[in-house]
């Protein structure tokens, strides 16, 4: 039984290993950006994704955003 519960604990521990390291992956294609704004109203507006396609030089995709602070946000997009 203890063979059997260590084999349980060890294969959880490498599939949350293996969700870490894709999260990691995934994080690190997507790039960065802080402007003023709210993150959880202003992320998705036609007006953000205008201010950032130009700020950037060509149509990009936003991925999520985050607060950076009181009326600013760091916007992730690919």
């Amino acid at each position: 039984m203890r063979k059997f519960k260590r084999a349980a604990v060890v294969a959880a521990g490498l599939v949350a290993l293996s969700g870490v390291a894709t999260g990691a992956a995934q994080a690190a294609d997507l790039q960065t950006m802080e402007t003023q704004g709210n993150y959880q109203t202003d992320c998705h507006t036609a007006q953000t994704q205008q201010e950032l396609d130009k700020a950037v030089g060509h149509h990009v995709t936003i991925d999520h955003c985050e607060a950076d602070g009181p009326g600013s946000m760091v916007i992730y997009y690919s």
